[in-house]
């Protein structure tokens, strides 16, 4: 039960820190406009309301995480990806776009967790199906980034691959609903903005996160 504590205190402090991260990083990457600060007695709400959310986020993630057998490296894997999926997400809203210095942190911190756990368990298969899983769903989504004339873009491709790799380290079971939920659940977006004049561009980022979630903490 301690270990659950820490986990929460560790996702409030992440909460009170990502609206900020998020802000300074939006930003940087505008051409045009400035960063949509939030301001007035909004912002002490939300960064409250992000505290709390990721501390329940992440003893949901830890304890699904534990449950499937998984050990301490491996439980922190995945509130890496938790926590910075849950920037990248925000930011691809925002901006369209998926930077690639946040996603290369995301896959180094991913990759020492998982060759540690792989280290200090010995289950060195569990790490081969994480990298296998990762090139997996890399690559499928690589695939449709050349032929899907634009609708998915190489962020997306680099985020697939990270999320299949900590998806790989679970099973099979939980890489073949992490690839097919993104999917499902961006449908009725799509078809909305297939029908809007403009057509603006999906930002897929957050469909991969939420999907990968669900087939961690619904999953077997």
């Amino acid at each position: 039960m301690d270990r659950f504590w820490s986990v929460a205190l560790l996702g409030a402090l992440a909460g009170v820190v990502l609206p900020w991260v998020w802000a300074r990083t939006v930003e940087g990457m505008r051409v045009v406009g400035s960063c949509p600060a939030i301001r007035g007695p909004w912002r002490p709400l939300t960064v409250c309301g992000s505290a709390v959310g990721l501390a329940a986020g992440s003893i949901v993630v830890a304890w699904r995480v534990h449950d499937r057998n998984g050990g301490v490296l491996l439980v922190a894997a995945w509130l890496a990806v938790l926590y910075v999926g849950l920037l990248l997400a925000a930011v691809d809203v925002a901006t369209r776009r998926l930077p690639s210095p946040i996603l290369a942190a995301a896959a180094m911190a991913v990759g020492v967790c998982l060759v540690g756990h792989a280290g200090v368990t010995g289950q060195w298969c569990t790490l081969a199906t994480a990298l296998l899983a990762s090139g997996v769903l890399g690559g499928g989504h690589l695939l449709l980034a050349l032929v899907g004339g634009g609708a998915v873009g190489m962020g997306d491709v680099r985020m697939a691959a990270v999320l299949g790799a900590s998806l790989g380290a679970l099973g099979w079971t939980a890489v073949m609903w992490g690839a097919v939920l993104p999917y499902v659940l961006a449908v009725p977006e799509a078809v909305v903005r297939l029908a809007s004049p403009r057509r603006p561009d999906l930002a897929f980022g957050p469909y991969l996160l939420v999907g990968a979630l669900l087939a961690v903490t619904l999953g077997p």
